[in-house]
């Protein structure tokens, strides 16, 4: 689905999880001055300002003049933000001013990854293969991918609209839900939204089985950088209590990639075999009740997808991205990812944020998907705000990820779990409520 698939899922800390579960929680404030501004398209998209931008496209759209970058820049800022017929519209019309070759091949991926959001997989790969044509590097899997899918009804919906169930949560922190696949079996699965496809263990695709999407493989890069070798299938159906959904793609991953070390004294392992990733979590709105240890799970209908004019919730490289805060000072794009234990931030991103540096490691090992397993650096004492409300780290780790999506963190569940959580991909906005 992607040009370097990343799968983000089930980053956390092995050691030392009291210490990064040490979080203040206090009504965030801003002021107009702590927010950085760009004067330009291009420079609002590099600060995340996607909204800003949208509104500075209006004026734009009122002249007679225009000029493909602003277009697409313009598009891009309306694909970030789900609004995925603004986004086409703008972005065929940057293609309709004849840009150079290079430019056109990136309004052209941009039109692919449109589709994809909407689910019209024989579009995107349509523009898919243009870009690839004009000279943009795409990997042969991904257009293997889009082709497998081209003539497939995807997310066929039957049964209930909406759906309370509990989840389990703890050792380790991320809910888990039962799920039944393909009618027949049921299996634990992890919500996890850091994860851009679905995710099944290769043992339970055997014993299913689930149909593969031809025999290519894709590779897979979790956070932490270790590269994983994929195949593809289609799930005959996934049930979350009354509601069906039919024809899931997933990626199905080797076994050992799917364990995870939990007591390095006592020996314990969590073994995953299914993950509910962003590809189906998108047909959603989900609410995540702490208080009550449940998930409501309703789909969402045309109608519905309607970003609201204040939304925080935002699309990079298929994942979903909230707009927060660092010490007060704002806007930067964190990873939203209830697959993740705790909240990083990303080291490679530091030179952009208002953090200060202290030591050079820390006593917890970082544990990805995949089965990486490294150590880092800390920042004691910051701030991370999100909504209306903002949580103060006592210690916060950090991760390296070179991912292009601009992301400067994670948002994991130590700080989610403080609040019952609604995650609307219909409105594009994550709200919390302090519990």
């Amino acid at each position: 689905m992607f040009r370097k698939a990343a799968a983000v899922a089930f980053l956390f800390a092995f050691s030392g999880c009291t210490l990064y579960n040490e979080v203040t929680v206090t009504p965030l404030l801003l002021t107009p001055a702590s927010l950085e501004r760009g004067s330009d398209l291009q420079s609002m998209l590099r600060k995340a300002d996607y909204l800003r931008a949208i509104e500075a496209g209006r004026n734009m759209d009122a002249k007679q003049r225009r000029n493909a970058a602003d277009l697409q820049s313009l598009g891009k800022a309306y694909l970030a933000a789900g609004r995925l017929d603004d986004a086409r519209s703008h972005l065929r019309a940057a293609l309709d001013l004849e840009p150079f070759r290079i430019m056109y091949a990136e309004i052209a991926w941009n039109l692919s990854e449109v589709e994809v959001l909407s689910n019209n997989f024989d579009l995107a790969l349509e523009w898919a293969q243009i870009a690839f044509d004009r000279g943009l590097q795409i990997r042969r899997w991904h257009i293997d991918y889009l082709t497998a899918l081209s003539n497939v009804p995807v997310y066929r919906f039957s049964g209930e609209n909406s759906q309370r169930l509990q989840f389990r949560f703890g050792r380790p922190d991320v809910p888990r839900i039962e799920t039944r696949l393909n009618r027949t079996v049921d299996v634990e699965g992890v919500v996890d939204s850091g994860a851009v496809l679905s995710i099944i263990s290769e043992r339970l695709a055997a014993k299913l089985p689930v149909k593969r999407l031809g025999e290519f493989e894709g590779t897979f890069y979790g956070l932490l950088g270790e590269p994983i070798r994929v195949h593809f299938g289609l799930l005959e159906s996934v049930e979350l209590g009354g509601i069906v959904i039919e024809n899931v793609p997933v990626a199905i991953m080797p076994d050992d990639k799917m364990r995870f070390l939990i007591s390095k004294a006592e020996g314990t392992q969590f073994h995953m075999d299914f993950l509910l990733g962003t590809n189906l979590l998108k047909e959603f709105r989900l609410e995540l009740d702490f208080d009550r240890r449940s998930v409501t799970f309703t789909r969402l209908s045309v109608a519905d997808r309607r970003p609201a004019d204040d939304q925080n919730l935002f699309y990079q490289g298929f994942r979903p991205h909230v707009r927060g805060a660092v010490n007060r000072k704002g806007w930067f794009l964190f990873v939203l990812d209830t697959g993740s234990e705790i909240t990083f931030l990303n080291e490679t991103q530091l030179a952009a944020l208002p953090v200060q540096v202290f030591g050079t490691s820390h006593t917890a090992t970082l544990q990805g998907l995949g089965g990486a397993m490294k150590r880092g650096a800390k920042v004691e004492n910051v701030e991370v705000g999100l909504d209306r409300w903002a949580g103060t780290f006592k210690t916060i780790p950090m991760y390296a990820s070179e991912d292009k999506d601009g992301a400067v963190g994670i948002i994991g569940q130590n700080f989610l779990e403080n609040f019952n959580v609604v995650i609307d991909f219909g409105r594009m906005r994550v709200d919390l409520k302090r519990r």
